[in-house]
């Protein structure tokens, strides 16, 4: 154990808000935290603009207790808004501060903004003969595109219980990305529901499920490895029905939101043309129908994949929801069956993430490859009356 304070995770931005951010860093001993908000200047030159290294404090939020995973929310913003931030620790002895990093709060309903989707940076370890490049690949492609925020549909470390592989597969090979990308997960059957989920993260309750609201989406995470438990996998045993507290939240959840886009995630595909899918899941499919979910992405299988539109087991071009698979960051073409299945529009097995643009009359998405190549796209518009049209 270092007898060095310093800072060995993060700093990270968690939970986005209109009017503010929760940042969190791990430091190897215990300390306190400190977190300064900057302005920065606007440069206007000609038709160029760009910012100066900020040095205006805006505000600074303290914690005194000591600590090694700090935790700090930030409120107080102007919505939509570049700031700047920096975080600093002490304890009895010494003081550690960071760079100084860009933080933007959330974009309200109305506007437009870009999330990026991977997964896999753990699941794909005990395949991958690179050692850790492909990891590294796919986050600086992610962060080529700028986006506003980040969703890792599980799988992200290797073992959940092992705090090392929190570094080795994520925090480490993200780094850069983290610092500026606030970022949403759900549990893959590779966190192993570990401790180290709910200490280093910090999601909406209940934690392994919940949902939040960024401009004008909807976005509902799902706890899959809970209607899918280890010991029934690949079945629900009954375990997707009323009654089950995850289902009751999935109800409510989805009839009580109003938000021009819903779009739902979590790890174990019901639609893929390749091993590792979960048909039970399907269960789901007439809940999302009735309530207007536009777009579900998955994992599990390390591929890309689009769906046609669906709706009630059939391809429907006017009602249908289109099922996305985002085994990211890692490449398994042995794991796709020798033809496609009827429901797949689009299959390939490639290191890759997703960009999803969103404008209050468009969704865009773009499957891209971790050398920079796009490979998938596909844009779903809806009009006043909620009517979709595919391109």
């Amino acid at each position: 154990m270092s007898t060095i304070l310093e800072i060995i995770k993060g700093p990270y931005l968690q939970s986005p808000k209109v009017d503010g951010m929760t940042i969190m860093w791990e430091t190897s001993m215990p300390a306190s935290s400190c977190v300064d908000v900057l302005l920065a200047e606007r440069i206007h030159s000609g038709h160029q603009g760009n910012y100066r290294k900020p040095d205006q404090v805006l505000s600074t939020i303290q914690h005194e207790d000591f600590t090694t995973i700090h935790r700090v929310t930030v409120e107080g913003l102007a919505p939509e808004q570049l700031y700047f931030y920096r975080i600093s620790s002490r304890d009895t002895d010494s003081e550690v501060m960071s760079d100084t990093f860009p933080l933007k709060t959330a974009v309200p309903p109305g506007g437009a903004f870009s999330f990026a989707v991977t997964s896999e940076t753990g699941g794909y370890s005990g395949f991958d003969t690179t050692g850790g490049s492909i990891n590294r690949r796919i986050f600086q492609q992610m962060q080529r595109y700028r986006p506003d925020l980040a969703l890792f549909i599980g799988d992200i470390v290797n073992d959940g219980r092992e705090y090392e592989d929190w570094e080795t597969y994520f925090f480490g090979p993200g780094r850069d990305f983290l610092t500026n990308t606030p970022f949403y997960s759900c549990l893959g059957n590779h966190e192993c529901n570990g401790e180290w989920y709910d200490k280093l993260l910090d999601f909406p309750a209940p934690r392994n499920y919940y949902s939040f609201d960024y401009g004008d989406v909807h976005f509902t995470c799902l706890d899959s490895t809970d209607f899918i438990p280890d010991d029934t996998y690949p079945y629900a045993n009954g375990g997707i029905a009323p009654g089950n507290a995850q289902f009751d939240f999935l109800v409510q959840d989805l009839a009580s939101s109003t938000a021009k886009w819903k779009i739902v995630f979590f790890h174990y595909p019901p639609y893929v043309s390749g091993g590792y899918q979960v048909e039970d899941l399907r269960q789901l499919s007439p809940l999302f129908e009735a309530n207007e979910v536009d777009l579900v992405i998955t994992s599990h299988t390390i591929v890309y994949e689009r769906s046609h539109p669906l709706y009630q087991g059939q391809i429907d071009e006017a009602r249908g929801i289109t099922y996305i698979v985002a085994g990211g960051a890692g490449a398994m073409p042995s794991w796709l069956l020798p033809k496609r299945e009827w429901h797949t529009s689009q299959s390939v097995a490639v290191p890759h993430f997703v960009q999803v643009v969103v404008t209050p009359s468009r969704l865009e998405l773009r499957a891209i490859d971790d050398e920079g190549r796009l490979f998938d796209q596909f844009i779903l518009k809806k009009d006043q009356a909620s009517q979709r049209t595919y391109f």
